[in-house]
C-alpha cells in the first residue's frame, strides 16, 4: 500500500504535472477514464482522484460492484460475488474503515461444524463419520474424514512457493502443468481422482486445472492464516464497499456505458461506447474481465502474448441456486443443510449470518463441469431439478424451500466467469503479460493482481495500475 509520506509526495508531483502537461483539448474532459466500477476500478480511480486528477468512471451494467454482488432481494442477503473479507485483506479493510463502512465479524454458525456436514456419495447419504469408515472411501486413511474438495489442498503437500508472489517467478513454471499427472504418478485411485474433480473450483476437470495454480491458491489461504481473527463481511452486504466507494468520488460514474473501443495515441485515448458517445482523457484504466475486452476493439491493437491472454485466458464456471428456507427441513432428523455430494447438487451452504443455526436460505454451489447440465435447464426446469434432488437428500425438503436466485457468471456477457483460472500453461504464457500498460492504456482487475487473490487482488491492481499513471506524470 502507498504510504501517507509518499502519497503527498506524489501528490504535489501531480498536481505541479497536471498544471504544466494538462493539454488543452482537456479542459473539459477527465485525466483519466477507469472502464468498470467494481473493486479494481474504483480503488484505481479514488487513488488517482487523492493525487488531484480528473476521472470519470464508465460501467457497462447499472449496478455497481462488479462481481462484488449481494442478493438484496434474497433472505439473509446472501453473496453473489466475494463472501469473505480476512484480516490480511488490508487494502480492502482500510478503505472501508476510511468510508465508514462498518465491518462485523461473521457468525461462526452450529451447522458449518464439520461433524455435521452430510455426504451424498453415489446416491446414498451418509454422516461424517459413515464417509469416513465408507468403503466407498478411497482416499488415504489421514484424509478419510474430510470432504474430498479439501483433501486435494492436503494431497499435494508441501507447497513449494516461498512467497505469496512465487505464482509468477518462473523459477516455478516447472509446476503449470496438469494436477491430473500429478496427482496419477501419487498413486490416486480413479474413484479418488473422479471425486477430487467434482468439486474443484480451479478447472472443470483435473486436466484442466494447473498444479501452480493450486500451490498459488494454497499460499493464498496461507497468507491470510498469519492474521489471527475473525473474517470479516460488511453490514448489510458486501457490496455495500464498492458502493460506498463510488459514493466517495468526486468525478462522474456513467452506468449503461458499455465500450465499444479505446483508441490509444500519442496525445491522449479517446473511448467510445455502444451508447455512441465518445469519450477523452490522458489515460485509461481498463479493469474490465477479460471475457469482456474480448468484445472492445482497440487501436492499436495489443501485443501478442496480451492478445493470447485475452481471447484464451480461462474463467471459472459456478452456478449458483439461492433456495429461501421455508421450514427448517434437516431439523427433524437432527441434520444440516450442509451438503458434500457427487450428485447434480454437489455443495449446498447455509446461510446463517448471525449463526444461530437458522439458516434463511441455502446456497447451491456447482462447480466447472457440473455447470454444463443447469446452463442447459430453463429457470422451471432448474428449480425442478434443483427441489427433486434436494428431496433425494432430505425426505422433508419439498414444499420447505423455494427458488429465489440463480446465478452464472460465466453467463453473463459483462462477467464472463468468476475468477481468472488459469489452465495448465497459461501462468507461465500470460501472468506476466496481463498487467503490461499498453501506451496510455493500464490494466487492472483480479486477474493482474501479483499477490492475494479475490477482493483483495482486485484492490491491490486498481492501487498498481494509479501508481503507473503518477509516475507518468
Amino acid at each position: 500500500m502507498i504510504d501517507s509520506k509518499r502519497r503527498h509526495a506524489l501528490q504535489a508531483a501531480a498536481a505541479a504535472a497536471l498544471v504544466l502537461h494538462r493539454p488543452v483539448w482537456a479542459a473539459a474532459d477527465p485525466d483519466v477514464i477507469v472502464l468498470g466500477a467494481g473493486l479494481a476500478g474504483l480503488n484505481a480511480a479514488l487513488q488517482l482522484e487523492a493525487f488531484g486528477l480528473r476521472v470519470r468512471v464508465l460501467e457497462a451494467s447499472q449496478r455497481i460492484g462488479g462481481r462484488l454482488h449481494t442478493l438484496d432481494a434474497v433472505a439473509g442477503r446472501p453473496e453473489a460475488g466475494g463472501n469473505q473479507i480476512g484480516l490480511a485483506y488490508a487494502r480492502t479493510v482500510d478503505t472501508a474503515k476510511r468510508l465508514g463502512v462498518e465491518l462485523l465479524p461473521m457468525g461462526r454458525s452450529p451447522l458449518f461444524k464439520d461433524e455435521r456436514l452430510v455426504y451424498f456419495i453415489d446416491g446414498r447419504r451418509m454422516s461424517s463419520g459413515e464417509w469416513a469408515a465408507s468403503p466407498a472411501n478411497p482416499f488415504p486413511p489421514a484424509l478419510r474424514p474430510m470432504p474430498p474438495d479439501r483433501a486435494l489442498g492436503r494431497l499435494l503437500g508441501g507447497n513449494p512457493l516461498k512467497s505469496i508472489s512465487g505464482w509468477r517467478d518462473p523459477a516455478n513454471f516447472i509446476y503449470d502443468v496438469p494436477v491430473l499427472d500429478e496427482l496419477r504418478a501419487r498413486g490416486l485411485s480413479p474413484a479418488a481422482l473422479a471425486l477430487l474433480e467434482v468439486n474443484n473450483s480451479y478447472g472443470p476437470t483435473l486436466a484442466d486445472t494447473s498444479l501452480l495454480n493450486l500451490h498459488y491458491v494454497n499460499a493464498n489461504f496461507m497468507e491470510i492464516m498469519k492474521f489471527r481473527g475473525p473474517t470479516l463481511s460488511v453490514k448489510g452486504g458486501n457490496q455495500r464497499l464498492p458502493e460506498a466507494m463510488a459514493a466517495a468520488l468526486k468525478g462522474e460514474l456513467r452506468k449503461g456505458s458499455r465500450v465499444t473501443e479505446i483508441d490509444s495515441k500519442d496525445s491522449g485515448v479517446s473511448v467510445r461506447c455502444a451508447d455512441g458517445s465518445q469519450h477523452r482523457a490522458r489515460f485509461v484504466v481498463c479493469a474490465l474481465p477479460l471475457p469482456a475486452l474480448r468484445t472492445v476493439r482497440m487501436q492499436p491493437g495489443l501485443p501478442d502474448r496480451h492478445a493470447q491472454a485475452v481471447s484464451q485466458l480461462a474463467y471459472g464456471r459456478v452456478t449458483q441456486l439461492h433456495l429461501e428456507v421455508l421450514e427448517p427441513f434437516w431439523e427433524s432428523e437432527g441434520l444440516s443443510p450442509f451438503l458434500w455430494s457427487n450428485g447434480p447438487l454437489e455443495r449446498i451452504f447455509p446461510n446463517d449470518a448471525r449463526g444461530d443455526g437458522q439458516a434463511q436460505s441455502l446456497t447451491v454451489w456447482i462447480n466447472g463441469a457440473g455447470t454444463a447440465r443447469w446452463d442447459a435447464l430453463s429457470d422451471a426446469q432448474a428449480t425442478q431439478l434443483a427441489i427433486d434432488e434436494l428431496v433425494k437428500v432430505y425426505p422433508k425438503a419439498r414444499g420447505a424451500v423455494r427458488m429465489a436466485a440463480r446465478v452464472a457468471w460465466h453467463r453473463e456477457p459483462l462477467a464472463g466467469g468468476t475468477w481468472a483460472n488459469w489452465l495448465p500453461g497459461q501462468i507461465s504464457r500470460y501472468a506476466r503479460f496481463v498487467d503490461v500498460p499498453h501506451g496510455r492504456v493500464h490494466f487492472a482487475g483480479e486477474h493482474t493482481a501479483h499477490t492475494l487473490r479475490g477482493m483483495e487482488g482486485a484492490m491491490e491492481s486498481g492501487e498498481r495500475a494509479a501508481a503507473e499513471i503518477m509516475g507518468r506524470l
